[in-house]
């Protein structure tokens, strides 16, 4: 079992923050203190990322859920919303798969419950082997920028800062996790979880019309929309994901 690294703030009904894939809890360094005046607020490393230390490879994101909710259960966390961006959203909906009592509401954040197409699938391959070639580093600096709508925004350097300490490793086995995942649709489809998208209006990586889809199938959703954003909401558009958030979790609790 792997150990897993978390940060939590403030007191309350308990919200769980996942990050995405290079990420770590401090991607979220921007939105958690408002969000601790109200809730208690954790925010894990997943296992390979930040201070979290990789399992044994090779791995599903099946194995990282279940590592996830054995975290949740340690800590005693009594029915937390969890919010995952992007790889976190698919950790999510495995713990909502697996154990969909275990938690009060489900927030996809620039995430998708579709399994990855072929063309996807394709481009994980491509990854995993630039990086087994060349490292992390070339593959970080062109992936970073990518997540932002404005490839001069001045935040990519602080999350340039986050993600570099991804290893190689780490890229490469949850490259292959994520590309091996399955389709989640059918859990947003009969699943009476509250559950909520958060969406940006420029993300080429879960594109808003899939959102859309996925939100108008589910049998308790909401989705909100951010302008002027892409793949990276918490840090372009700050503002208004504390909103976003502040009123699904109101919708929660």
């Amino acid at each position: 079992m792997s150990s897993i690294f978390s940060t939590v703030k403030g007191q309350g009904n308990p919200v769980i923050l996942i990050h995405g894939f290079c990420e770590t809890h401090e991607i979220w360094n921007e939105i958690t203190g408002e969000l601790a005046i109200d809730y208690k607020v954790f925010c894990p490393d997943l296992p390979g990322f930040g201070k979290s230390p990789l399992p044994e490879g090779p791995f599903s994101i099946s194995d990282i859920a279940n590592m996830v909710i054995e975290w949740i259960e340690k800590n005693k966390i009594h029915k937390p919303v969890v919010v995952g961006h992007s790889l976190g959203g698919y950790v999510a909906l495995e713990i909502a798969k697996q154990k969909p009592n275990l938690m009060g509401g489900l927030g996809l954040f620039h995430s998708t419950a579709k399994a990855d197409s072929e063309q996807k699938r394709a481009n994980r391959d491509k990854v995993i082997e630039f990086v087994k070639k060349n490292g992390p580093k070339p593959f970080l600096d062109a992936f970073v920028p990518s997540l932002f709508h404005r490839h001069d925004n001045p935040k990519i350097a602080l999350v340039y800062s986050i993600c570099s300490t991804t290893k190689k490793e780490t890229i490469i086995n949850y490259s292959l996790a994520m590309r091996d995942r399955p389709d989640y649709l059918d859990i947003l489809a009969n699943s009476f979880i509250s559950t909520s998208f958060i969406v940006g209006e420029y993300d080429t990586f879960v594109l808003m019309e899939d959102s859309i889809s996925q939100a108008n199938s589910c049998k308790n959703s909401q989705l909100f929309v951010l302008k002027e954003t892409s793949h990276i909401g918490m840090i372009e558009s700050v503002e208004n994901s504390l909103k976003w958030l502040k009123a699904f979790l109101l919708r929660c609790f």
